[in-house]
C-alpha cells in the first residue's frame, strides 16, 4: 500500500502542515477555484500534444479510473510485450507511486520525459522530476536519462500544430541525481507525518503560497484581520512576515514609528481611519489633461498554451471583448459599445477593425492599467500590418487612470493596497 503520490509529496514539502490536512480534513480543504480547474484542462491538452513527439506510443492508464495495482502490472506487461514508447507509465517504490508521462526505450537504454506547461525550467519542477528518477529506478527500471519538456515561446503557428517546434526539451539528469538523497529523507519524514496522529504545528509563511498557492490558505488565514500587514502595499513579503512574527498584524497594530514610506502611510491611515485622501490640485490637472470625447475603454483576453490562430505563439494574450463608454461633450450622458468574439474564428482582426472604428481619431482613451492595454494594441500593430498605422495612433491618446492611485492622487480606505497591479482601487468608490 503506497503512503505518498507525487502530488502528496510535493504538498509536503510545501508544507507538512499541508499534506496531513489533505490525507485526514479534506472537508477544511478551499473551494476549487475556476482557474484551477483550468489548469487541469491545461495539462491534459499540453500532454495531448506532447505525446505526439513520440509516434506509436501505448498509453498505459486505465481510463477514467485508476487503481494502482492494476497500472503497475499493467507498465509491466508494456515493458515485457517489448512496447518501446510507453505514455503514463506507473510505478511504485519505497511506499510511493508515481505516473511518468512518456517512457522510451532507446538502443541505449530507457529515457523518461516528463512534461510541464510552463516556458522554461523552473526550479520546483526539478523536485517531482527527481521523486519520479527514485520512484522508478528503485523499482527496477534503469534510466539512461531523464528530461523536461517544455513549450517554446518562440514557436508561431502557421497551419497545424508542428510539436516539434511546439516544445523543447532539456536532459535533468545531472541535476537530480544530486538531489536523491533529499528525496529519500523526505520521503520517510512525510510519511512520519502522515503516521503522526497530530497536524503538525506549522504557523502561516511564504510556504503558503510558494511555489503554489495552498488549498487550505482560508483555514490557517483565518485568524488573519481585513486591513493586516499582508495588505500593505510595495512591502516585500519578507517583511511583511517579519511583522507578523513579532505579533504585529492589523494596521491598528503598526507602531507609528515604524519606518514605513509615505505612501505606505498614507494608505494605513485611510484605512484606520476610514477616511478618503485626495490631492486636489493633482486630481484638477489629472482632469485637464482630458480631452473629448472620451473613450473609457477595457480589454479582456486569453493566454491559450497552444496557440489557436495562426500568427500567435504558446501563451500570447489574445484579446476577444471590450467594453467602451462615450462622452462626447461635458455633462452628455456615456454611450456604451462593446464587441465580443463569437469564437468560430481568429479574434483580433475582427475586435482591431471594431476598436478603430469606435475610436475615431480625436479625444482622451482612459483606461486602468495603461501597460496592459498597450500591450495588446501593439502586439495587434505588430501581428497585422494593414492595422498597423491606425492602431498606432492610439498610444498617445492612452490616459492611464492609475495614476490617481500609483501617485497618491487618491487613497481610499477601501483601497486595501495601493499597489495597481492587484487591482484593489479599480473603482474610485464615490459613496
Amino acid at each position: 500500500m503506497y503512503q505518498l503520490s507525487k502530488s502528496s509529496y510535493l504538498k509536503g514539502v510545501q508544507c507538512p502542515k499541508a499534506l496531513y490536512l489533505d490525507r485526514f480534513h479534506a472537508e477544511l480543504k478551499d473551494p476549487l477555484p475556476e482557474p484551477r480547474q483550468a489548469l487541469f484542462d491545461k495539462g491534459r491538452l499540453i500532454g495531448h500534444y506532447a505525446q505526439q513527439l513520440f509516434p506509436g506510443g501505448k498509453d498505459a492508464s486505465e481510463g477514467e479510473t485508476f487503481e494502482v495495482d492494476k497500472a503497475i502490472m499493467n507498465i509491466r506487461k508494456l515493458i515485457q510485450a517489448g512496447e518501446k514508447v510507453i505514455f503514463e507509465a506507473a510505478f511504485e517504490y519505497d511506499e510511493v507511486i508515481c505516473l511518468m508521462d512518456v517512457l522510451v526505450q532507446e538502443d541505449d537504454g530507457w529515457k523518461a520525459y516528463e512534461v510541464k506547461g510552463s516556458t522554461n525550467l523552473k526550479n520546483y519542477h526539478l523536485e517531482d522530476t527527481a521523486l519520479k528518477y527514485y520512484v522508478i529506478t528503485g523499482s527496477g527500471l534503469k534510466l539512461k536519462d531523464i528530461s523536461v519538456v517544455t513549450l517554446n515561446n518562440q514557436y508561431v503557428r502557421q497551419g497545424e500544430i508542428e510539436p516539434g517546434k511546439l516544445f523543447k526539451t532539456e536532459s535533468v539528469l545531472e541535476k537530480i541525481l544530486k538531489k536523491q538523497k533529499q528525496v529519500a529523507e523526505n520521503i520517510e519524514r512525510l510519511k512520519a507525518v502522515l503516521l503522526s496522529g497530530a497536524i503538525p504545528l506549522k504557523d502561516i509563511g511564504p510556504w503558503c503560497s510558494d511555489p503554489y498557492e495552498c488549498d487550505f490558505r482560508g483555514h490557517c488565514w483565518k485568524h488573519i484581520p481585513e486591513n493586516s500587514v499582508f495588505d500593505i502595499g510595495h512591502l516585500s513579503g519578507r517583511r511583511k512576515f517579519e511583522l507578523y512574527e513579532q505579533g504585529i498584524v492589523s494596521f491598528e497594530d503598526i507602531p507609528g514609528d515604524h519606518p514605513l514610506s509615505a505612501k505606505q502611510r498614507m494608505q494605513i491611515e485611510a484605512a484606520v481611519n476610514k477616511t478618503i485622501s485626495r490631492d486636489a490640485g493633482a486630481i484638477r490637472e489629472f482632469l485637464q489633461g482630458l480631452q473629448y470625447p472620451l473613450y473609457f475603454l477595457d480589454f479582456e483576453s486569453f493566454q491559450p498554451p497552444i496557440p489557436l490562430y495562426d500568427g500567435s505563439r504558446p501563451y500570447q494574450q489574445i484579446p476577444f471583448q471590450y467594453s467602451l463608454h462615450v462622452i462626447r461633450k461635458e455633462g452628455q450622458p456615456a454611450e456604451h459599445y462593446e464587441f465580443l468574439a463569437d469564437g468560430a474564428s481568429d479574434p483580433r482582426p475582427a475586435f482591431a477593425e471594431s476598436l478603430i472604428s469606435r475610436l475615431e481619431e480625436s479625444g482622451s482613451i482612459v483606461v486602468y492599467n495603461q501597460s496592459f492595454e498597450n500591450s495588446i494594441l501593439k502586439k495587434l500593430a505588430a501581428d497585422f500590418p494593414e492595422y498597423r498605422e491606425p492602431v498606432s495612433k492610439l498610444f498617445k491618446r492612452v490616459i492611464d487612470l492609475m495614476v490617481l492611485s500609483g501617485k497618491d492622487i487618491i487613497t481610499h480606505r477601501k483601497c486595501r493596497v495601493l499597489t495597481p497591479s492587484k487591482r484593489y482601487c479599480r473603482r474610485l468608490y464615490p459613496n
